[in-house]
């Protein structure tokens, strides 16, 4: 079985939320705490945070090496902590997820890995709708020249790198709350609501 590292994307400034997304709470626990414990369920024990430095000493105790990773190329958004924390990761294929996405079911998680492995693809994302959600998925570190040739240009974006290179996609069939970004409190109280 393929042995993943994951990246929680974590270096969003916030505007929109008002605050930042690292002090937001659920049922208790912060939106990266209920991630890493999703992704210690599922299997991964090397877990990287893209953005900035986190307290995580409550995991101390656990088989994980967690890892902070700053940006190679400073500004250019998610595409620059996949890059980075692709360069980092100790193994080949690696999970992606949002830090403002705490709500993702495991079983979906799970879904994603075992459709990257059966396809021949070098990144496995999410389909919801008629959207690709391109945040939540698998990328591989084959890609790091690919990401790097981008970001030194002015079209630094995630897709650009799908678009040239191509994906596998694995479709989400819930309530679209579930996996995408938590951006507006709004959006904050839907999730909120969502637990209740």
């Amino acid at each position: 079985m393929t042995e993943y590292s994951a990246i929680i994307l974590a270096g969003g400034e916030s505007k929109r939320m008002g605050q930042k997304k690292s002090t937001l709470l659920l049922q208790g626990k912060t939106f990266i705490e209920i991630i890493i414990d999703k992704l210690i369920d599922i299997g991964i024990r090397e877990i990287l945070i893209s953005g900035y430095e986190y307290n995580l000493e409550k995991y101390r105790d656990t088989e994980c090496v967690f890892k902070t990773v700053k940006d190679i190329y400073q500004n250019k958004g998610p595409l620059a902590g996949i890059h980075a924390g692709l360069e980092a990761a100790d193994h080949n294929s690696v999970l992606i997820v949002t830090e403002d996405a705490p709500l993702v079911p495991i079983d979906f998680m799970k879904q994603l890995m075992q459709e990257h492995e059966e396809n021949d693809s070098s990144i496995t994302v999410t389909r919801s709708g008629d959207r690709l959600q391109p945040l939540l998925g698998i990328y591989d570190k084959s890609l790091i020249s690919e990401c790097d040739d981008i970001l030194q240009g002015d079209k630094a974006t995630v897709r650009a790198l799908i678009d040239r290179v191509g994906c596998g996609e694995e479709t989400f069939d819930g309530d679209e709350i579930l996996i995408r970004g938590c951006n507006t409190p709004e959006e904050y109280e839907l999730v909120r609501k969502h637990l209740s």
